[in-house]
Protein backbone atom coordinates (compact mmCIF):
# COMPACT_ATOMS: atom_id res chain seq x y z
CA UNK A 1 0.00 0.00 0.00
CA UNK A 2 1.59 3.67 -0.97
CA UNK A 3 2.25 5.09 2.54
CA UNK A 4 0.41 8.77 2.02
CA UNK A 5 2.03 11.70 3.22
CA UNK A 6 0.64 14.22 5.33
CA UNK A 7 1.03 17.84 5.24
CA UNK A 8 -0.25 18.89 8.85
CA UNK A 9 -1.53 22.30 9.36
CA UNK A 10 -2.70 24.52 12.11
CA UNK A 11 -5.44 26.76 12.89
CA UNK A 12 -5.83 30.52 13.05
CA UNK A 13 -8.15 32.96 13.76
CA UNK A 14 -10.11 34.64 11.29
CA UNK A 15 -11.48 38.46 11.69
CA UNK A 16 -14.77 37.51 13.42
CA UNK A 17 -14.12 37.75 17.19
CA UNK A 18 -14.18 34.42 19.47
CA UNK A 19 -14.31 32.14 15.72
CA UNK A 20 -11.88 30.08 14.66
CA UNK A 21 -11.19 29.92 10.56
CA UNK A 22 -9.88 26.34 9.81
CA UNK A 23 -7.53 26.55 6.79
CA UNK A 24 -7.75 23.69 4.22
CA UNK A 25 -5.86 20.53 4.34
CA UNK A 26 -4.07 19.09 1.55
CA UNK A 27 -2.58 15.28 1.56
CA UNK A 28 -0.07 14.76 -1.55
CA UNK A 29 -1.26 11.38 -3.24
CA UNK A 30 2.23 10.71 -5.11
CA UNK A 31 4.59 10.41 -5.36
CA UNK A 32 5.66 8.78 -1.96
CA UNK A 33 7.56 12.16 -0.49
CA UNK A 34 8.86 9.96 2.50
CA UNK A 35 11.24 8.14 -0.32
CA UNK A 36 14.12 9.05 -2.66
CA UNK A 37 13.03 10.39 -6.31
CA UNK A 38 15.11 8.82 -8.56
CA UNK A 39 13.38 10.44 -11.70
CA UNK A 40 14.26 14.27 -11.98
CA UNK A 41 10.66 15.05 -13.43
CA UNK A 42 7.65 13.95 -10.87
CA UNK A 43 4.07 14.10 -11.31
CA UNK A 44 2.70 15.84 -7.59
CA UNK A 45 -0.93 15.17 -7.25
CA UNK A 46 -2.65 16.21 -3.70
CA UNK A 47 -5.92 16.13 -2.47
CA UNK A 48 -8.19 18.76 -0.15
CA UNK A 49 -9.32 17.19 3.01
CA UNK A 50 -11.28 20.16 3.94
CA UNK A 51 -15.26 21.04 4.36
CA UNK A 52 -15.16 23.29 2.22
CA UNK A 53 -13.98 23.74 -1.49
CA UNK A 54 -10.77 24.50 -2.24
CA UNK A 55 -10.68 27.13 -4.93
CA UNK A 56 -6.69 26.84 -6.24
CA UNK A 57 -3.41 25.72 -5.10
CA UNK A 58 -0.07 27.43 -5.50
CA UNK A 59 3.55 24.82 -5.66
CA UNK A 60 6.20 27.82 -5.11
CA UNK A 61 3.98 30.35 -6.34
CA UNK A 62 2.67 28.33 -9.64
CA UNK A 63 -0.99 27.48 -9.87
CA UNK A 64 -1.32 23.87 -10.10
CA UNK A 65 -4.01 22.14 -12.21
CA UNK A 66 -7.63 20.41 -11.15
CA UNK A 67 -7.26 16.68 -12.07
CA UNK A 68 -9.61 13.81 -11.76
CA UNK A 69 -11.43 12.57 -10.75
CA UNK A 70 -12.71 15.86 -8.88
CA UNK A 71 -12.52 19.28 -7.51
CA UNK A 72 -10.76 17.86 -4.43
CA UNK A 73 -7.83 17.33 -6.97
CA UNK A 74 -4.97 18.81 -7.92
CA UNK A 75 -1.49 18.35 -10.20
CA UNK A 76 1.65 19.39 -11.46
CA UNK A 77 4.49 18.55 -12.91
CA UNK A 78 7.57 19.13 -11.14
CA UNK A 79 11.21 18.90 -12.39
CA UNK A 80 13.69 18.31 -9.72
CA UNK A 81 17.28 19.56 -9.20
CA UNK A 82 19.92 16.99 -7.40
CA UNK A 83 19.90 16.79 -3.20
CA UNK A 84 16.86 18.84 -1.74
CA UNK A 85 13.71 20.13 -3.20
CA UNK A 86 11.76 22.51 -1.23
CA UNK A 87 8.24 22.56 -1.99
CA UNK A 88 5.85 25.22 -0.88
CA UNK A 89 2.30 24.47 -0.89
CA UNK A 90 -0.70 27.12 -0.11
CA UNK A 91 -3.94 25.71 -0.15
CA UNK A 92 -6.62 28.86 -0.47
CA UNK A 93 -10.38 28.17 -0.23
CA UNK A 94 -13.81 29.56 -1.79
CA UNK A 95 -14.12 32.09 1.09
CA UNK A 96 -10.55 33.09 0.37
CA UNK A 97 -8.93 31.49 3.58
CA UNK A 98 -5.59 29.81 2.87
CA UNK A 99 -2.95 27.89 4.57
CA UNK A 100 1.19 27.07 3.95
CA UNK A 101 3.13 24.68 4.42
CA UNK A 102 6.74 22.97 3.38
CA UNK A 103 7.14 19.69 2.24
CA UNK A 104 10.35 18.46 1.08
CA UNK A 105 11.58 16.11 -2.06
CA UNK A 106 15.03 14.40 -2.30
CA UNK A 107 16.06 13.54 -5.81
CA UNK A 108 19.25 11.04 -5.75
CA UNK A 109 19.60 8.98 -8.80
CA UNK A 110 22.21 6.29 -8.06
CA UNK A 111 23.65 2.81 -9.07
CA UNK A 112 26.07 0.63 -7.52
CA UNK A 113 28.71 -0.64 -8.86
CA UNK A 114 31.18 -3.86 -8.11
CA UNK A 115 33.87 -2.51 -9.98
CA UNK A 116 35.88 -1.91 -6.92
CA UNK A 117 38.97 -2.77 -5.64
CA UNK A 118 38.43 -5.49 -3.21
CA UNK A 119 40.61 -6.68 -0.12
CA UNK A 120 43.38 -9.65 -0.27
CA UNK A 121 41.66 -10.60 2.85
CA UNK A 122 37.87 -10.19 4.16
CA UNK A 123 37.41 -7.76 7.51
CA UNK A 124 35.24 -6.29 9.38
CA UNK A 125 35.64 -4.18 11.92
CA UNK A 126 38.26 -2.83 10.26
CA UNK A 127 39.00 1.35 10.41
CA UNK A 128 40.03 3.40 7.38
CA UNK A 129 41.28 6.70 6.29
CA UNK A 130 42.44 8.46 3.99
CA UNK A 131 45.81 9.60 4.19
CA UNK A 132 47.19 13.02 3.02
CA UNK A 133 48.75 11.29 -0.31
CA UNK A 134 45.13 10.15 -1.22
CA UNK A 135 45.91 6.98 -0.39
CA UNK A 136 43.48 4.84 1.53
CA UNK A 137 44.86 2.56 4.46
CA UNK A 138 42.80 0.03 6.22
CA UNK A 139 43.83 -1.36 9.71
CA UNK A 140 42.93 -4.54 11.56
CA UNK A 141 39.57 -6.00 11.75
CA UNK A 142 38.18 -9.69 12.12
CA UNK A 143 38.35 -12.28 9.67
CA UNK A 144 35.09 -13.41 11.08
CA UNK A 145 32.28 -12.30 13.14
CA UNK A 146 33.21 -13.36 17.37
CA UNK A 147 36.92 -14.07 15.66
CA UNK A 148 40.53 -12.85 16.89
CA UNK A 149 41.90 -9.49 15.68
CA UNK A 150 43.63 -8.74 12.62
CA UNK A 151 47.13 -6.84 12.53
CA UNK A 152 47.52 -6.57 8.89
CA UNK A 153 47.20 -3.56 7.15
CA UNK A 154 46.28 -2.59 3.49
CA UNK A 155 46.87 0.29 1.11
CA UNK A 156 44.66 1.35 -1.85
CA UNK A 157 47.05 3.92 -3.62
CA UNK A 158 45.71 6.74 -4.76
CA UNK A 159 46.96 6.04 -8.75
CA UNK A 160 46.25 2.43 -8.45
CA UNK A 161 43.37 -0.14 -8.57
CA UNK A 162 44.15 -2.72 -6.00
CA UNK A 163 44.49 -2.91 -2.06
CA UNK A 164 48.00 -4.20 -1.62
CA UNK A 165 48.91 -5.73 1.87
CA UNK A 166 51.60 -3.14 3.67
CA UNK A 167 54.66 -3.89 4.98
CA UNK A 168 53.74 -2.62 8.20
CA UNK A 169 51.76 -4.23 10.81
CA UNK A 170 49.46 -3.00 13.97
CA UNK A 171 51.99 -3.64 17.15
CA UNK A 172 48.58 -4.10 18.73
CA UNK A 173 46.11 -6.22 16.48
CA UNK A 174 43.09 -5.04 17.17
CA UNK A 175 39.10 -4.29 15.95
CA UNK A 176 36.64 -2.11 16.62
CA UNK A 177 39.27 0.57 16.74
CA UNK A 178 38.88 4.21 15.30
CA UNK A 179 41.65 5.79 13.50
CA UNK A 180 42.12 9.49 13.25
CA UNK A 181 43.88 11.73 10.50
CA UNK A 182 46.02 14.28 12.71
CA UNK A 183 47.19 17.91 11.09
CA UNK A 184 50.53 16.25 10.64
CA UNK A 185 49.70 13.38 8.55
CA UNK A 186 50.01 10.77 11.10
CA UNK A 187 47.13 8.55 12.28
CA UNK A 188 45.99 8.09 15.61
CA UNK A 189 44.37 4.57 16.45
CA UNK A 190 42.66 4.01 20.03
CA UNK A 191 40.51 1.76 21.28
CA UNK A 192 39.32 -1.46 19.69
CA UNK A 193 39.38 -5.30 21.80
CA UNK A 194 41.22 -8.38 20.74
CA UNK A 195 38.06 -10.03 19.35
CA UNK A 196 35.27 -9.42 17.79
CA UNK A 197 32.28 -9.36 19.56
CA UNK A 198 34.24 -9.08 22.70
CA UNK A 199 32.27 -10.20 26.44
CA UNK A 200 34.74 -8.75 29.24
CA UNK A 201 36.64 -5.73 29.79
CA UNK A 202 39.90 -7.81 29.94
CA UNK A 203 39.38 -8.54 25.86
CA UNK A 204 39.64 -4.77 25.18
CA UNK A 205 42.76 -2.55 24.03
CA UNK A 206 44.27 0.09 26.20
CA UNK A 207 47.43 0.80 24.04
CA UNK A 208 47.55 3.82 21.71
CA UNK A 209 49.19 3.48 18.56
CA UNK A 210 49.91 6.13 15.88
CA UNK A 211 50.93 5.03 12.34
CA UNK A 212 53.46 7.63 10.58
CA UNK A 213 53.61 7.97 6.62
CA UNK A 214 56.44 9.52 6.21
CA UNK A 215 59.49 7.87 4.32
CA UNK A 216 62.22 8.07 7.13
CA UNK A 217 59.99 7.04 9.60
CA UNK A 218 57.22 5.31 8.44
CA UNK A 219 55.89 2.78 10.42
CA UNK A 220 53.84 2.04 13.92
CA UNK A 221 55.08 2.95 17.03
CA UNK A 222 52.61 2.94 20.87
CA UNK A 223 52.36 6.10 22.59
CA UNK A 224 51.13 6.28 26.13
CA UNK A 225 48.02 7.71 27.76
CA UNK A 226 48.16 9.56 31.17
CA UNK A 227 45.16 8.84 32.94
CA UNK A 228 41.48 6.73 33.03
CA UNK A 229 43.10 4.20 30.19
CA UNK A 230 40.71 3.85 26.94
CA UNK A 231 38.21 0.75 27.50
CA UNK A 232 36.01 0.62 24.54
CA UNK A 233 35.28 -0.73 21.08
CA UNK A 234 32.46 0.04 18.54
CA UNK A 235 32.83 3.69 19.85
CA UNK A 236 33.20 6.89 17.80
CA UNK A 237 35.93 9.39 17.69
CA UNK A 238 36.10 12.91 17.46
CA UNK A 239 39.27 15.41 16.44
CA UNK A 240 38.85 18.79 16.96
CA UNK A 241 41.02 21.83 17.68
CA UNK A 242 40.91 24.97 19.78
CA UNK A 243 43.87 27.59 19.46
CA UNK A 244 47.35 25.33 18.70
CA UNK A 245 46.04 22.67 20.94
CA UNK A 246 44.37 19.11 19.44
CA UNK A 247 41.40 17.39 21.37
CA UNK A 248 40.21 13.68 20.60
CA UNK A 249 36.71 13.24 22.02
CA UNK A 250 35.99 9.04 22.36
CA UNK A 251 31.81 8.73 22.75
CA UNK A 252 29.86 5.72 23.86
CA UNK A 253 30.77 2.29 22.38
CA UNK A 254 30.89 -0.98 24.59
CA UNK A 255 33.33 -0.84 26.87
CA UNK A 256 33.67 -0.41 30.66
CA UNK A 257 30.97 1.47 32.11
CA UNK A 258 32.41 1.36 35.81
CA UNK A 259 35.87 1.56 36.07
CA UNK A 260 37.49 0.97 39.43
CA UNK A 261 37.99 -2.24 41.77
CA UNK A 262 35.01 -3.74 39.89
CA UNK A 263 35.22 -3.46 35.87
CA UNK A 264 32.05 -3.47 34.07
CA UNK A 265 31.27 -4.56 30.27
CA UNK A 266 28.48 -2.55 29.21
CA UNK A 267 27.18 0.03 26.75
CA UNK A 268 28.70 3.34 27.45
CA UNK A 269 26.97 6.48 27.72
CA UNK A 270 30.17 9.32 28.31
CA UNK A 271 31.81 11.86 26.16
CA UNK A 272 35.77 11.27 27.19
CA UNK A 273 38.06 14.03 25.89
CA UNK A 274 41.97 13.73 25.46
CA UNK A 275 44.84 16.20 24.37
CA UNK A 276 47.13 15.32 21.64
CA UNK A 277 50.51 15.81 22.61
CA UNK A 278 53.13 14.61 20.16
CA UNK A 279 53.80 11.44 22.17
CA UNK A 280 51.46 11.27 24.49
CA UNK A 281 47.51 12.07 24.97
CA UNK A 282 46.82 13.25 27.78
CA UNK A 283 42.93 12.26 29.66
CA UNK A 284 41.37 15.75 30.81
CA UNK A 285 38.65 13.73 32.49
CA UNK A 286 37.04 10.03 33.76
CA UNK A 287 34.36 8.08 32.85
CA UNK A 288 32.42 9.44 35.75
CA UNK A 289 33.33 13.66 35.40
CA UNK A 290 32.92 13.50 31.72
CA UNK A 291 29.22 14.68 29.99
CA UNK A 292 27.13 12.08 29.17
CA UNK A 293 25.33 12.15 25.93
CA UNK A 294 21.52 10.81 25.84
CA UNK A 295 21.72 7.31 25.23
CA UNK A 296 24.14 4.37 25.36
CA UNK A 297 25.16 3.38 22.09
CA UNK A 298 27.97 1.08 20.48
CA UNK A 299 28.31 0.44 16.53
CA UNK A 300 27.25 3.52 15.33
CA UNK A 301 28.72 6.55 13.32
CA UNK A 302 29.83 9.57 13.61
CA UNK A 303 29.78 12.34 10.31
CA UNK A 304 31.09 15.94 9.96
CA UNK A 305 28.50 17.87 8.50
CA UNK A 306 30.22 21.39 9.27
CA UNK A 307 33.65 22.50 11.24
CA UNK A 308 32.05 22.03 14.61
CA UNK A 309 29.31 19.84 14.16
CA UNK A 310 28.51 16.18 13.58
CA UNK A 311 25.80 13.15 13.27
CA UNK A 312 26.07 10.28 15.51
CA UNK A 313 23.61 7.89 14.16
CA UNK A 314 22.65 4.62 15.72
CA UNK A 315 20.26 2.28 17.61
CA UNK A 316 20.55 0.38 20.69
CA UNK A 317 18.47 -3.01 20.56
CA UNK A 318 16.80 -4.43 24.32
CA UNK A 319 14.50 -7.50 23.97
CA UNK A 320 14.50 -6.92 20.30
CA UNK A 321 13.04 -3.28 20.83
CA UNK A 322 14.93 -0.87 19.53
CA UNK A 323 15.84 2.90 21.25
CA UNK A 324 16.98 5.78 19.19
CA UNK A 325 20.74 7.15 19.69
CA UNK A 326 20.53 9.65 16.91
CA UNK A 327 21.86 12.71 17.93
CA UNK A 328 24.27 15.95 17.04
CA UNK A 329 27.25 17.26 18.28
CA UNK A 330 28.07 20.52 18.34
CA UNK A 331 31.24 22.57 19.72
CA UNK A 332 30.23 26.30 19.67
CA UNK A 333 33.42 28.22 19.16
CA UNK A 334 35.47 24.67 18.94
CA UNK A 335 35.27 24.33 22.61
CA UNK A 336 32.21 24.39 24.06
CA UNK A 337 29.61 21.24 23.99
CA UNK A 338 25.63 21.16 22.84
CA UNK A 339 23.64 18.18 22.14
CA UNK A 340 20.61 17.75 20.11
CA UNK A 341 18.28 15.26 19.72
CA UNK A 342 17.58 13.76 15.88
CA UNK A 343 14.74 12.09 14.70
CA UNK A 344 15.16 8.11 14.49
CA UNK A 345 16.21 5.48 11.66
CA UNK A 346 13.06 4.60 9.27
CA UNK A 347 14.70 1.08 9.66
CA UNK A 348 16.63 0.86 13.03
CA UNK A 349 20.23 -0.33 12.56
CA UNK A 350 24.35 -0.66 14.39
CA UNK A 351 26.89 -1.62 12.60
CA UNK A 352 26.14 0.46 9.55
CA UNK A 353 28.29 3.16 7.71
CA UNK A 354 27.19 6.46 7.10
CA UNK A 355 29.00 9.36 4.09
CA UNK A 356 28.09 12.56 2.57
CA UNK A 357 27.37 12.43 -0.73
CA UNK A 358 26.14 15.34 -1.42
CA UNK A 359 26.39 18.59 0.53
CA UNK A 360 23.98 18.62 3.38
CA UNK A 361 22.59 14.39 2.17
CA UNK A 362 24.08 11.84 4.20
CA UNK A 363 23.34 8.58 3.15
CA UNK A 364 23.89 5.46 5.47
CA UNK A 365 24.48 1.89 4.70
CA UNK A 366 23.54 -1.63 5.63
CA UNK A 367 24.17 -3.07 9.45
CA UNK A 368 22.02 -4.77 11.30
CA UNK A 369 19.12 -4.89 13.46
CA UNK A 370 19.06 -6.70 16.82
CA UNK A 371 20.97 -9.86 15.96
CA UNK A 372 24.02 -9.99 13.38
CA UNK A 373 21.40 -12.73 11.29
CA UNK A 374 19.10 -9.25 10.76
CA UNK A 375 21.28 -7.47 8.30
CA UNK A 376 19.81 -4.70 6.37
CA UNK A 377 20.67 -3.78 2.27
CA UNK A 378 18.34 -1.00 2.66
CA UNK A 379 19.99 2.56 2.25
CA UNK A 380 17.85 5.72 3.81
CA UNK A 381 18.79 9.29 3.67
CA UNK A 382 19.17 12.11 6.33
CA UNK A 383 18.82 15.72 5.09
CA UNK A 384 19.79 18.40 7.69
CA UNK A 385 17.31 20.90 6.61
CA UNK A 386 14.48 18.98 6.25
CA UNK A 387 15.54 17.08 9.47
CA UNK A 388 14.20 14.41 8.13
CA UNK A 389 14.90 10.45 7.00
CA UNK A 390 13.79 9.44 3.48
CA UNK A 391 14.04 5.92 2.73
CA UNK A 392 15.91 4.57 -0.72
CA UNK A 393 15.27 2.13 -2.80
CA UNK A 394 18.24 1.02 -4.70
CA UNK A 395 18.07 0.66 -8.22
CA UNK A 396 20.45 -2.57 -7.59
CA UNK A 397 20.59 -4.66 -5.02
CA UNK A 398 23.62 -4.08 -2.28
CA UNK A 399 25.55 -6.10 -0.65
CA UNK A 400 24.13 -7.26 3.02
CA UNK A 401 27.13 -6.61 5.20
CA UNK A 402 27.92 -5.12 8.64
CA UNK A 403 30.44 -3.75 10.35
CA UNK A 404 32.34 -2.45 7.13
CA UNK A 405 33.38 1.68 6.24
CA UNK A 406 31.89 3.73 3.95
CA UNK A 407 34.42 6.39 2.47
CA UNK A 408 33.43 9.11 -0.19
CA UNK A 409 36.02 8.40 -3.22
CA UNK A 410 35.74 11.23 -5.76
CA UNK A 411 32.99 13.02 -7.04
CA UNK A 412 29.47 12.13 -5.98
CA UNK A 413 30.96 8.65 -5.01
CA UNK A 414 31.33 6.57 -1.81
CA UNK A 415 33.39 3.21 -1.64
CA UNK A 416 31.88 0.54 0.74
CA UNK A 417 34.33 -1.70 1.97
CA UNK A 418 34.48 -5.33 4.06
CA UNK A 419 32.16 -6.04 6.83
CA UNK A 420 30.39 -8.90 7.57
CA UNK A 421 28.03 -11.22 6.02
CA UNK A 422 25.31 -12.74 7.03
CA UNK A 423 26.99 -16.09 7.73
CA UNK A 424 29.53 -14.05 9.72
CA UNK A 425 32.09 -14.52 7.46
CA UNK A 426 34.34 -11.59 6.48
CA UNK A 427 33.67 -9.83 3.07
CA UNK A 428 36.67 -9.35 0.22
CA UNK A 429 34.21 -7.49 -2.06
CA UNK A 430 33.52 -3.47 -2.33
CA UNK A 431 31.21 -1.64 -3.71
CA UNK A 432 30.83 2.16 -5.50
CA UNK A 433 27.69 4.23 -4.63
CA UNK A 434 27.51 6.49 -7.33
CA UNK A 435 24.96 9.44 -7.51
CA UNK A 436 24.51 9.67 -11.07
CA UNK A 437 22.74 12.57 -13.64
CA UNK A 438 22.70 10.63 -16.43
Amino acid sequence: MRHWWLIVLGLVACERPFVETIRPELVVLEPDLSEVQTIPVIQLRVQSAHFRAVGGVLLNGVPMDPAPPGPAFWQISVGLRLGLNTLVLEATDVENVSRVDTAYAVYLPHRISLNAPSLPEGRGGHSIVRLRDGDLMVTGGASTQGGAARGESFLLASNSGIFGLMQERLLTPRTGHTSTVLPNGQVLIVGGSRVDSPTNVGELIESVEIFDPDASRRGFREIPVSGQPIRRVYHAAVLRQSGNELFLDLIGGNGDTRYGSSPFFGVRQDLRTFRIEPDELIALNTNSSAPFIDEPVAGYTVTRTQPNSYLLLGSRFINNSAINGNLRIDYPGGTGLFISGLPEFLLPRTAHATASVLSGVYTTFGGHQSTSSDVLTQMEVFNEQANQFFAMRPSQAMVGRYRHTATPSGLRSVLLVGGFARNGTAITASEYFVVSTE
